[in-house]
């Protein structure tokens, strides 16, 4: 079996997924081969079906390839594992559980001692914006608050990777750039490995590292482009002759793909 090359949290290599239904089989993703670096803020974009949720899930390890690996950190990745923590578009948190009920959650289970849970959760609570929050339950907040403390939550339990499935699609354009931007602050900061996916170019513009263009299904890599713009990120970034040069170059090639997919679609 191969293993992660130097420099490499994750290897994907050669993975292929298959679904079977009432319709017959369907590959959602064909021989996908990708490394994300240590420490790197990878954006997937694509058309809708394009298989970037189950390219995320099968490295979260809820699903299991149909052919080839995943590899994290030199081992391969058989199931659920503590060292990835996801975060998804509806934010999964625990009704009954307050802000600080929740963000303690993962520690409780790895039978943190109660003082260090009580340290670590005020810490990522307020590294989040969210002081004076902590006995409130969720639905005593708004949908932007909410995500907040689904990635206080996910902080808080320090994977070594963070996987982000269209976090902030549900929310309104001002909450939404809030946040990337607080996310941006987060990544600067801690420097954890992320797979954020999206649909929106201008996000993944403004979060990642390196962006993955992904094919119409089956999912392959259909462009890789280096995220050059500088640092520290913020909307202004947005203004530059380089944030529209990249802009036009990741659309080109989404519009190439979602072309393919509605042709086969009314094929």
């Amino acid at each position: 079996m191969d293993t992660v090359t130097s420099g490499n949290k994750i290897s994907i290599q050669g993975v292929t997924k298959t679904f079977s239904g009432k319709r017959g089989t369907v590959t959602a993703l064909k021989d996908l081969s990708m490394d994300v670096e240590d420490g790197e803020f990878l954006v997937i974009v694509g058309a809708s079906g394009c298989g970037k949720t189950t390219l995320l899930n099968l490295v979260a390890g809820f699903d299991t390839p149909t052919q080839g690996n995943i590899i994290l950190d030199g081992q391969p990745v058989t199931g659920i594992t503590p060292e990835c923590g996801m975060i998804f578009q509806q934010y999964a948190l625990f009704p009954w559980k307050t802000v600080q009920e929740n963000v303690e959650f993962g520690m409780k289970m790895k039978r943190m001692p109660h003082a260090e849970r009580l340290e670590r959760a005020a810490k990522f609570i307020d590294i989040v914006g969210l002081n004076g929050f902590e006995k409130s339950y969720p639905h005593h907040l708004s949908g932007g608050m909410k995500q907040r403390v689904s990635i206080a939550r996910s902080l808080a339990n320090n994977p070594k990777v963070m996987l982000l499935d269209e976090p902030f699609a549900a929310l309104d354009a001002m909450t939404r750039q809030v946040l990337q931007e607080q996310l941006v602050r987060i990544y600067e900061k801690h420097r954890k490995t992320i797979i954020f996916i999206t649909h929106s170019i201008d996000e993944a513009l403004l979060l990642s590292s390196r962006i993955m263009v992904m094919t119409a299904r089956p999912g392959r890599i259909a462009q890789e482009i280096i995220n050059d713009l500088p640092h520290p990120r913020n909307a202004d970034v947005q203004l530059s002759s380089r944030y529209m040069e990249l802009k036009r170059t990741i659309w080109d090639s989404v519009q190439a793909e979602v072309m393919k997919s509605m042709e086969v679609e009314a094929g």
